[in-house]
C-alpha cells in the first residue's frame, strides 16, 4: 500500500485572525475557501488550511515550517518587510541549495520564502 497525495495542511491557530490577515493580506495567497472559523489557502501545491482554536497554550516547540517557494527570495523579502514581516533570517544561500529568508507568524510557526540560489553567493550554514 502508498498512500497518495497531500492535499492540503492544517495549522490550528489561537490568533486565527491575525493568521488569516498575515496569509491571505499581507502574504497574498488566495482563498480558497473560508468561514469565520476556517480559511482554505490555495497555494501551487499542498493546499494550506488554518482553523480557528478556541483555546491554546502557546507553541512551546517550533514543530512545523512552512516553505513557501518563490522566483526571487530578495524581491519578496523586501516587499514583505515593507509589508511589516519581521524576518529572522535574511536571505542567504543555503547548502542544500536554495536561497531562503524566514520568520514567525503569528502564532510561532515558522515560514521560510524559498527559492533559486544567487550566484554571486556562496551558501552559508544555519
Amino acid at each position: 500500500m502508498r498512500l497518495g497525495k497531500l492535499p492540503y495542511v492544517t495549522l490550528w491557530a489561537v490568533r486565527f485572525d491575525e493568521m488569516r490577515r498575515l496569509y491571505k493580506e499581507i502574504l497574498g495567497i488566495p482563498v480558497a475557501e473560508e468561514n469565520p472559523n476556517f480559511v482554505m489557502f490555495d497555494t501551487r501545491g499542498c493546499r494550506l488550511a488554518v482553523h480557528r482554536l478556541l483555546k491554546g497554550p502557546p507553541l512551546a516547540r517550533r514543530t512545523v515550517e512552512l516553505h513557501l517557494e518563490v522566483d526571487d527570495v530578495d524581491k519578496v523579502y523586501t516587499s514583505l518587510q515593507r509589508r511589516g514581516v519581521k524576518f529572522e533570517e535574511k536571505p542567504a544561500n543555503r547548502p542544500w541549495k536554495t536561497r531562503m529568508a524566514s520568520f514567525h507568524d503569528p502564532e510561532g510557526y515558522t515560514v521560510e520564502i524559498i527559492g533559486p540560489l544567487r550566484e554571486s553567493e556562496t551558501p552559508t550554514k544555519s
